[in-house]
């Protein structure tokens, strides 16, 4: 099976940092600031890696998101690469058979 590399983009708002902890197996489980229009990937091998679960922050919004699931998203990322959008309504993720991005997870109340 192949790795997957994994990206996730802050589009929130100007001056605003994307924090993200993620956690998986074989995954490095360090906090990451994501400054306004950049991003971060990882790489995860599917022998390896079933989820890859992320808290992420800004502000006072927080949430929990399985931003890789083996099963979920083996078909639907391009190219082995599953990228992700984060917005202040929520999680994008490029979808290679619509050729768009599509709102995957909303923000929790």
């Amino acid at each position: 099976m192949a790795d997957y590399r994994v990206t996730v983009f802050n589009d929130l708002a100007r001056n605003t940092n994307l924090n993200v902890h993620c956690q998986a197996a074989g995954i490095d489980p360090s906090t990451h600031s994501i400054p306004f229009l950049n991003d971060f990937s990882w790489t995860v091998n599917i022998n390896t890696t079933a989820v890859l679960s992320c808290d992420m922050s800004w502000g006072i919004v927080k949430g929990h998101f399985d931003i890789f699931n083996a099963k979920r998203d083996a078909t639907r990322c391009a190219r082995n690469w599953c990228a992700w959008r984060v917005k202040q309504d929520g999680l994008y993720l490029f979808i290679e058979v619509h050729k768009r991005l599509e709102l995957q997870f909303t923000w929790p109340h």
